[in-house]
């Protein structure tokens, strides 16, 4: 069994009841906690529906890198096929730059669900099936912007702008074997969620994405696998149960509840999952709209794993 980090996710939901601007704030001060506890990375996601704190990862990722010291920051994930590949490769350059090396991309062929955000943003009246098709040429374009992998005398054969940056690592997220065999193709690392509704979640995947990196790259040594997973930790197991019901009686058609009980339960499922998976690292949804209970729930994993708080 691979060794063990944690990383949290946030979404930026708007919960029934909730302030907009202090989500915003309630991301910031998770942030700030997670870097102290020795949490690997945050995550933050992209979507452009209304009930959402940001639709731009990008913004927040650079206003976080001035707010925190240590902790990795990453995008759960850019849509790529709504973008150009050199603009997202100029933007995660120059968030490298900014942040020291701290941020990664993470990129996936979704779109938005809202018909009229996706209209909006790509300007066409295009169905999603055609714009996710996009994907993978998109991704090949990225990779040689972030690479400069062109004829020496092209304009790019330096890099996107900021050429003098770090290249940011690339991460592709998603959840089926095409993404997966993606990851591999292109040496990036791969995040495979269990927890949203598409996911089958199948241990096969991430077995193909390691067996497809060693064939594409001729060694798997630095293939490396995530698990996103959601969570509903609390002190008790009845706590949690009722947490479960009222979260998944809101967001139930689009995602699911992986795990859920007091800490030290949470801690042998993720452990189980970890195993199954083989991953490196456990990306942790924790599905709280209390902050308090948020807190509590990242402090109470963070001291039961351990993790490493000095640096």
């Amino acid at each position: 069994m691979s060794s063990l980090s944690l990383s949290l996710l946030d979404l930026g939901i708007i919960a029934p009841g909730q302030n907009g601007a202090e989500v915003l704030a309630q991301t910031f001060r998770m942030a700030k906690l997670a870097d102290q506890l020795g949490y690997e990375r945050l995550w933050l996601a992209e979507h452009h529906e209304a009930h959402f704190s940001w639709a731009a990862p990008e913004m927040m990722l650079a206003a976080l890198a001035q707010a925190t010291q240590r902790i990795g920051l990453g995008s759960a994930a850019v849509l790529l096929p709504l973008y150009s590949p050199l603009a997202v490769a100029e933007n995660y350059r120059g968030l490298s730059a900014l942040s020291g090396g701290r941020v990664v991309l993470g990129v996936c062929g979704g779109v938005p669900a809202d018909p009229v955000a996706l209209a909006a943003l790509t300007g066409t009246d295009e169905p999603p099936g055609i714009i996710t098709k996009q994907f993978a040429d998109k991704l090949a374009a990225l990779l040689r912007y972030l690479d400069g992998d062109f004829p020496e005398g092209h304009r790019f054969a330096h890099a996107a702008t900021p050429c003098f940056a770090e290249r940011p690592p690339l991460w592709i997220m998603g959840s089926g074997f095409g993404t997966a065999e993606l990851a591999a193709k292109s040496a990036a690392s791969y995040a495979y969620s269990l927890f949203h509704r598409a996911s089958t979640q199948d241990a096969a995947i991430t077995s193909a994405y390691k067996r497809q990196y060693g064939e594409y790259q001729g060694s798997a040594d630095k293939a490396k696998i995530a698990i996103a997973l959601s969570c509903v930790c609390a002190d008790t197991d009845d706590i949690a149960q009722a947490q479960k019901q009222q979260v998944e009686s809101w967001i139930g058609a689009t995602m699911r509840v992986n795990i859920s009980g007091t800490p030290a339960s949470c801690r042998d499922q993720i452990l189980a999952i970890q195993e199954r998976y083989d991953a490196e690292n456990i990306i942790i949804y924790h599905m709280w709209h209390l902050e308090e209970r948020k807190r509590a729930a990242i402090v109470a994993l963070a001291e039961l794993f351990q993790l490493q708080t000095e640096w």
